[in-house]
């Protein structure tokens, strides 16, 4: 089954776009939920401030009847006059209203009586709209009580219909309809005054368990205010919500809201589309680059370079791309040069051998003991470089096996040097060893080929009638062998090359002696794998100094 690729910046895109989105849908869904459900308490508890006047005199009504039926039924028998059957369920239903229009009322009066004062001592303009004089007049000789609601009204209400209709839209202001209102009697008159608000439609009355006592019932969310009397809660006023799911207001605000809440909805969706984009683009474009210098290098173009200047993770995976690129181009030209010095070496010592063996078939030489050992020799010699080789590479490649045992390396290298006297001996050397010994945990074997390639450099390369010197150094910590011998002397770049494969200070010196040239980079690579180091150094005797060092720790 083949599976459909996905680019890593389509992925990115829709991550991040589907992210915005899912957050901006659900912010955008608990802000229309709490709006609605908030929103309309809000509002009710701010017009709830508008009702403090009403709320006092409530408390006032509750002080001296100490009941609201009570009071609503006294101030009821007040009313002249002999009441229909309906009459008295209408006023109950209407009381409430009423006290919220006398508050109102006396609010307005109080207001205007105050104000005119100041604003004529302080010159105020004359164009402004005036509180007509006889409207205040009216009010102030017939501005109702809260202990008597009704005075006014007589029974049956069918005789005072046009109390309760809305004054005229078409009269000139509200001075008109009250005066029309004035009797001659003296006696004060029911006025109504307009509910501009919409508040008196909206109240209802509870007593102290919060039950239904008078009023509009609602089954919504209501608004309460507590109705104290010497600091003791005798009752709350409520007020339903303007705002409700039903009425046209309600909507009508709620559907601006929704139209509002989808342009923000579009909005945001465009912006992150756009920052989306941006964001998949500026991810992509080095990812790419990235790709691509892989690409080189699986084609084997290790000089390669990807420039990405990123202060990120993308960054950073470029620097070590360019850097896997450098050592790649290293090791492919190592691995080169290693084929082609294996090469070499290996050609000359099998074009002898040919040479001896075609010399015999021709006749030219003949099949003598000395011959024979001739060509033992070279192969010899090819072995020991094939093994050499083989080692190595399993140094370099770190698969080198190596056995651990507990052993004291200067016994070994005392053997050593008793086994490479008579060749010393015969490269007219000198040789001597002084040092102490330790436990160490070691391959003898492979430390033994350390020793080995050691004494035999210094025979190769040690003039005749020159010195070798062995002798140790040791602290708490590690354990040091070093090999120092006399003239010739080498340089220092000479030195620093010593641990390279194939590298002959003398070359035609070290194949007549028999040297491969990796002797001492083995050597490198074997003490490396004991966990030792091998370091080159100039000798206090003037040739060269081997310095062969491991740690006194156990080896894990």
């Amino acid at each position: 089954m083949k599976i459909r690729r996905v680019p890593i910046a389509l992925r990115l895109f829709l991550t991040v776009l589907l992210t915005t989105l899912l957050i901006t849908t659900v912010s955008l869904s608990v802000l229309h939920w709490t709006m609605q459900k908030n929103f309309a308490k809000y509002v009710a508890d701010v017009e709830m401030q508008k009702l403090d006047h009403l709320i006092e005199n409530l408390a006032d009504v509750y002080g001296v009847y100490h009941d609201w039926g009570n009071a609503v039924q006294a101030q009821i028998l007040q009313i002249e006059g002999q009441a229909a059957p309906d009459d008295y369920d209408k006023l109950s239903r209407w009381w409430l209203r009423r006290q919220y229009d006398i508050a109102l009322q006396q609010r307005y009066f109080k207001e205007h009586t105050m104000l005119n004062p100041v604003e004529q001592d302080m010159g105020a303009p004359t164009n402004k709209k005036q509180i007509d004089q006889a409207e205040l007049k009216i009010l102030e000789e017939n501005l109702p009580s809260a202990y008597q609601p009704f005075e006014g009204l007589k029974f049956p209400l069918s005789s005072n219909q046009s109390m309760f209709r809305p004054p005229d839209k078409n009269a000139k202001n509200k001075s008109s309809t009250m005066v029309s209102a004035e009797q001659k009697d003296g006696k004060k008159r029911f006025i109504s005054m307009p509910d501009r608000l919409g508040l008196s439609s909206r109240l209802s009355l509870y007593d102290v368990k919060h039950q239904f006592v008078l009023g509009e019932p609602s089954d919504d969310q209501v608004s309460y205010r507590p109705i104290l009397v010497n600091d003791k809660i005798v009752g709350y006023l409520g007020l339903k919500p303007v705002l409700d799911q039903d009425d046209a207001l309600s909507i009508n605000f709620f559907s601006n809201q929704k139209r509002y809440l989808v342009l923000i909805y579009i909005l945001s969706f465009l912006s992150s589309l756009v920052a989306a984009l941006l964001l998949a683009t500026y991810f992509k474009q080095p990812i790419q680059r990235l790709l691509n210098a892989t690409r080189e290098l699986t084609k084997g173009n290790f000089q390669h370079q990807v420039m990405i200047k990123r202060n990120d993770e993308l960054g950073d995976l470029s620097t070590e791309i360019n850097q896997l690129a450098t050592i790649l181009d290293q090791h492919e030209t190592s691995r080169r040069q290693w084929v082609a010095d294996t090469s070499h070496e290996l050609k000359t010592p099998l074009a002898v051998l040919q040479a001896q063996i075609e010399a015999m078939q021709d006749g030219i030489r003949k099949p003598t003991p000395e011959h024979f050992e001739a060509m033992l020799r070279q192969v010899t010699s090819l072995k020991k470089l094939t093994q050499d080789l083989a080692d190595l590479a399993q140094a370099e490649a770190q698969q080198l096996k190596c056995y651990f045992a507990e052993i004291d390396p200067w016994t070994v290298v005392l053997q050593e040097i008793e086994n490479f006297k008579p060749k010393f001996e015969q490269a007219n050397l000198s040789i001597s060893a002084s040092g102490q010994g330790a436990k160490l945990q070691l391959d003898i074997d492979r430390f033994k080929q350390i020793m080995v390639n050691l004494l035999g450099n210094s025979i190769r390369y040690t003039e005749a009638g020159g010195e070798v010197r062995v002798h140790t150094e040791q602290d708490e910590h590690s354990w040091s062998v070093i090999v120092d011998d006399s003239p010739f002397g080498l340089t220092d770049e000479q030195i620093a090359r010593l641990g390279e494969r194939f590298y002959r200070v003398d070359d035609s010196r070290t194949r007549s002696t028999g040297g491969t040239g990796l002797g001492l980079a083995l050597s490198g690579k074997i003490a490396q794998a004991l966990g030792g180091q091998l370091t080159f150094d100039h000798s206090p005797l003037g040739g060269l100094r081997c310095k062969l060092t491991f740690s006194k720790h156990t080896k894990s």
